[in-house]
């Protein structure tokens, strides 16, 4: 024990190993504060083990499906290898990477199979990196790799290498193969970055420029990228991840009125994230939410908190809830609604999920069976923006939906005798010649409200009505009426 310790001290890997690794070796650690080191070094290092003594949870250095180092380490690592490179100035590079279209391996063949891949696919990234290389699952099937003393040219044959690999490897399961590819973004140090965040975010940022020409692809700064572009799309997902580990994306609530009775039929729940700084609307995000595959945890998010304020405030109308159609074909998703339906006492008829043409599906057939399957269950359903996308008329033939949300771009533009008003007038007669209510979205004004009354459109929401609030509170809206 006393040769590791000196070795690493003599080496000078002791002051980059990742603070997690000293509360695992506390002797060793006690052995190198023995040995001749500068006060205020010793000093450092053990307020580093003291925080880590106190966190348990923080322990762990490695990834517990994959063993590779987990992100916390990765953090550490590149922070201790960003100060490295500047004192002994050297070139280091980063790789962020993740496996093209993975969600259709959970979505054909499940999660357990997921994992056998992630699993199979960190032996082929551990062995294409070199030795000494910290390769890290930052989480899902986003992956990244530190090298250390590698310029941009030895960062491309390491991805390279990787791409190969993954070129002739086939993933067996019940005798079928399973083949996948990558997208890699690469960052380098000093000549990209200069400090450990802006290098991760350059790498992201070059990694969603991968995705976005084409899949399957190594992408790499050249003379005339925009880096302020690219870190501001990192930023964003950074904040997406950090808004979800503190629960700081929470729902919002819009009333949805009858024209007739004028009083709520129910509430749109809309999400957002809410910071010290402000209050982001969902616009600013759910793209890149979808894109990094977080979209997920933000609608469990948002559906707990959206039922407990049903139940705390003993409301009994309906919610809608906005929905890919790709969610429906994910194993999980609707077990877990009804789950937290059934712990609220919330009953099936109280909710209407709203199906939006965010996501290109193929598999309409199967979406087509899991929709029959919930209504028969009393889920209710309702196309958003109605008239906007290709596959409306599709959708109200497929899915037998309940209500009809039409586009607020025709809305907007009702003046009482334009084109509009022909296009609202008849989605309003087919929806009614097929038993579908109507709804007004983006209804701003007492004259958009009262050309809605006279179309016959049954429903509307909008800033005239009330704007979307953190609570089931209606506002003046009713109290004049």
């Amino acid at each position: 024990m006393l040769s590791v310790c000196v070795a690493l001290y003599a080496s000078g890997t002791a002051f980059f190993l990742p603070r997690a690794f000293w509360s695992q070796h506390p002797f060793l650690s006690l052995l190198l504060m023995l040995l001749p080191l500068p006060a205020i070094t010793a000093v450092i290092l053990w307020r580093a083990m003291s925080i880590y003594a106190g966190k348990p949870s923080l322990f762990s250095t490695r990834d517990p499906l994959t063993n590779l180092y987990n992100q916390t380490v990765f953090w550490d690592y590149l922070g201790y290898e960003t100060e490295r490179s500047k004192r002994q100035n050297y070139r280091f590079s980063l790789l962020c990477l993740d496996l093209d279209d993975f969600k259709a391996v959970n979505d054909l063949y499940g999660h357990e199979v997921g994992d056998e891949v992630l699993i199979e696919f960190a032996g082929l990234f551990k062995a294409a990196v070199r030795k000494g290389d910290i390769a890290a699952r930052y989480g899902g099937d986003n992956f990244t790799a530190i090298l250390p003393i590698c310029d941009e040219a030895q960062a491309y044959v390491v991805a390279k290498r990787l791409m190969e690999s993954l070129q002739v490897y086939a993933f067996a399961h019940s005798g079928k193969t399973i083949r996948l590819t990558a997208s890699i973004g690469i960052s380098t140090f000093p000549d990209h970055a200069k400090d450990a965040q802006d290098l991760y975010l350059l790498a992201d940022g070059m990694l969603s420029h991968a995705k976005s020409a084409g899949k399957d692809r190594t992408s790499m700064p050249d003379d005339g990228f925009d880096a302020d572009i690219l870190k501001s799309a990192g930023k964003m997902s950074l904040c997406i991840i950090e808004a979800i580990r503190k629960k700081q994306v929470v729902p919002f609530f819009q009333p949805i009125i009858c024209m007739k009775e004028q009083t709520i039929l129910a509430y749109e729940v809309l999400t957002r994230i809410v910071t010290p700084d402000g209050i982001m609307p969902a616009a600013a995000f759910i793209e890149q939410a979808e894109g990094m595959g977080a979209i997920g945890k933000i609608d469990y998010l948002i559906m707990e908190q959206a039922f407990d304020m049903v139940k705390q405030n003993r409301f009994h109308g309906k919610l809608f809830i906005n929905l890919s159609p790709k969610a429906l074909i994910h194993d999980e998703f609707i077990p877990t609604v009804r789950k937290l339906m059934r712990d609220r006492g919330i009953e099936p008829s109280s909710l209407v999920f709203e199906i939006t043409e965010r996501d290109t599906v193929k598999n309409l057939n199967l979406i087509e069976k899991n929709v029959c399957n919930l209504k028969q269950e009393g889920f209710q359903f309702a196309i958003d923006d109605f008239g906007s996308g290709y596959s409306s008329f599709l959708y109200i033939k497929m899915f037998h939906v309940d209500y009809l949300k039409i586009d607020g771009e025709f809305i907007r533009n009702m003046t009482g005798s334009g084109t509009e008003d022909a296009i609202v007038s008849n989605i309003t007669t087919l929806a009614g010649s097929l038993g579908i209510k109507t709804i007004a979205e983006h209804v701003e004004s007492e004259a958009i409200f009262s050309n809605v009354r006279t179309v016959g459109i049954d429903c509307a929401q909008g800033y005239f009505i009330q704007r979307p609030a953190p609570d089931l509170t209606p506002g003046a809206f009713f109290t004049k009426r």
